[in-house]
């Protein structure tokens, strides 16, 4: 029998969903990023279906995603290591608040961290 997917042990697309919302609840009230929402194109309600439907898609999930790859969205907004450091904090802090395991939050942590050139346009 296969082990479960980290999507699966995430607890698929409504794990992924609450994880998703604390974290970008979390991006608007962080100090260091914060105005990077708030002046957003996208509402924060726009944001949370949106990183829930890319983190399904990547995680093994079901679902497709039809948004903007990492370059794309994040184009032309010089975005910090600093900056890139206390969006994982908040999705990491997200992670612990819905009681997801070390071993699944080092994965995601990992993931994430590799998609820095993507995202820093670097």
């Amino acid at each position: 029998m296969d082990s479960p997917s980290l999507y699966e042990r995430m607890g698929g697309r409504n794990g992924i969903r609450a994880i998703t919302e604390k974290a970008v609840a979390n991006h608007f009230s962080n100090p260091v990023i914060s105005t990077r929402f708030t002046n957003a194109h996208m509402s924060q309600k726009e944001m949370v279906a949106s990183a829930t439907e890319f983190f399904c898609t990547g995680l093994s999930g079901v679902e497709t995603y039809e948004g903007k790859s990492m370059p794309d969205a994040h184009a032309g907004m010089n975005i910090t290591a600093a900056e890139l450091v206390a969006a994982l904090d908040d999705i990491l802090d997200a992670m612990k608040s819905e009681g997801l395991g070390d071993l699944e939050q080092a994965e995601v942590l990992k993931i994430l961290y590799d998609m820095k050139p993507e995202i820093l346009g670097k």
